[in-house]
């Protein structure tokens, strides 16, 4: 009787769940149909979406429109996405906007029935922030007469850090989490497969530089990195005995990935977050602290595999030990006369003069779709352009030195706390998750300094993902202490 009772009451759960599921999808039908009215989308795009909502309100579930949602991002080519994609008002929405809106409206249906309530945490605060200052910034990009669609461009990516919150309703399920981080590998590892397939068969970014050889441009190997660094973790960790030898292959397989972008800041950013998160393996309680004999070992056990990776991509005939060289330093004249560089210095000092010309736009920016002008070595041409290499000076245009600032903060608390956490995590899962974690909020944040990773590209919900995990596992921890 006791377990019918119990049923029952799960039953009863669901059907709530379920209530709510749908009353929030047929509003948000609603809006859409009115948008499509109210502008000129077709209706048809508008059937479609609420024909989609619909399928996923009623048949979904949220972790494998997650899993799905990962491999669509990772692994399909930003080319690829766009050729599936439809404009809703001045909004490209592509397959993985859909799936991201989908994960949304289920958790929005969760939280209405109190059962996809998330804990408040640092990360989601700034994320608010965050967020907030960016939809300010669009409409004031709208007031002052900018370009609605590159205004959008900007917003979207922005938004994509609120899928922290679904992600932590979701990772509430400690079995979810393994089945997301897994799904993170595994298409991290066949996205670097595809880069360099695409090496041996040409097409979409693809070309051969004259001083270091060929380039696969791609900006899956942003999220390849994180991938790498998973992997290097559990095999360093050597958790749940990870199989030694399929390891080591996929760590050669994206380390040649990450070698073909011919990315140095990605290099970099690889180098120096497995280094810091070598550190903080080290200063785990009970380990010892911090010995140089240890820490020299495992940077060269790092060298060791970087090596491996350059005779990958040599062994194949993509890249040479001499065009790698050539590109760390010495292509192109050197990092002093390096055009490209420049040309971000130059950027970057035209953002300074634009953001300083008076108090409140150094606070609070342009607004999105602002036009820097200014003069690129790398084109022999003045060019005006709102798009901008560092995703900190980005905001910084954008968003003034709040935005910046917040989005600082963000990422100097995720490497921190999972810096702390590394130290005195005690399962082995927890510990291979905040090494991973660290190595990859340090790789990020170096990244963006010359790149614009985590403002301005489709994988901010992936970050956002990652700061769920952190949340996660402190939260989790604490509870059990």
């Amino acid at each position: 009787m006791l377990k019918s009772l119990v049923a029952l009451r799960d039953l009863s759960l669901r059907n709530k769940a379920a209530d709510g599921i749908a009353l929030t999808g047929f509003v948000v039908i609603g809006i859409l149909v009115a948008v499509g009215v109210f502008t000129d989308t077709v209706y048809l795009i508008a059937g479609g979406l609420a024909a989609a909502l619909l399928a996923g309100m009623f048949l979904a579930y949220p972790l494998r429109l997650a899993a799905m949602l990962f491999g669509v991002q990772i692994v399909f080519t930003t080319a690829l996405l766009g050729g599936f994609s439809v404009y809703a008002g001045p909004f490209r929405i592509g397959i993985d906007d859909l799936l991201q809106l989908l994960v949304f409206f289920l958790w929005i249906g969760a939280f209405i029935d109190g059962e996809g309530r998330v804990s408040s945490t640092s990360s989601g605060r700034l994320i608010l922030v965050l967020v907030t200052m960016s939809v300010l910034a669009f409409f004031r990009g709208i007031m002052k007469g900018f370009e609605v669609e590159t205004a959008a461009i900007f917003l979207k990516p922005m938004m994509g850090y609120l899928f922290f919150f679904p992600a932590m309703w979701i990772l509430k399920d400690s079995k979810n989490m393994k089945v997301l981080v897994a799904t993170f590998l595994i298409a991290s590892l066949i996205a670097a497969g595809w880069i360099i397939l695409k090496g041996f068969i040409g097409g979409e970014g693809v070309y051969h530089r004259v001083t270091s050889g060929l380039r696969v441009s791609s900006r899956e190997v942003n999220v390849v990195v994180a991938g790498l660094l998973l992997t290097a973790m559990l095999l360093w960790k050597r958790y749940r005995s990870i199989p030694l030898l399929p390891g080591i292959a996929a760590v050669l397989i994206m380390g040649a990935a990450i070698l073909l972008g011919q990315s140095r800041a990605l290099w970099l950013a690889v180098a120096s977050g497995i280094l810091i998160s070598f550190i903080a393996d080290m200063s785990r309680t009970g380990a010892g602290g911090f010995r140089f004999g240890s820490f020299f070992s495992r940077v060269l056990l790092m060298i060791v595999f970087i090596g491996g990776s350059i005779a990958f991509v040599a062994a194949a005939g993509l890249l040479s030990a001499g065009d790698v060289a050539a590109r760390s330093g010495g292509a192109d004249g050197g990092l002093a006369g390096d055009v490209s560089l420049w040309a971000r210095f130059l950027s970057w000092w035209e953002i300074l003069v634009t953001v300083t010309a008076s108090p409140l736009t150094f606070i609070f920016g342009t607004g999105f779709g602002f036009r820097i002008t200014y003069f690129r070595p790398d084109l022999l041409a003045r060019v005006s352009i709102p798009f901008i290499d560092g995703s900190f000076f980005q905001l910084l245009l954008n968003l003034g030195s709040a935005g910046s600032g917040a989005l600082a903060l963000l990422f100097a608390g995720g490497i921190a706390g999972s810096f702390r956490y590394a130290t005195k995590a005690v399962s082995d899962r927890d510990t291979v998750l905040a090494l991973w974690l660290t190595a990859s909020f340090t790789a990020l944040t170096i990244a963006a300094l010359s790149g614009s990773l985590i403002t301005n590209y489709r994988f901010t919900c992936l970050w956002a993902f990652m700061f769920a995990v952190l949340e996660t596992i402190r939260s989790k921890s604490g509870k059990n202490s």
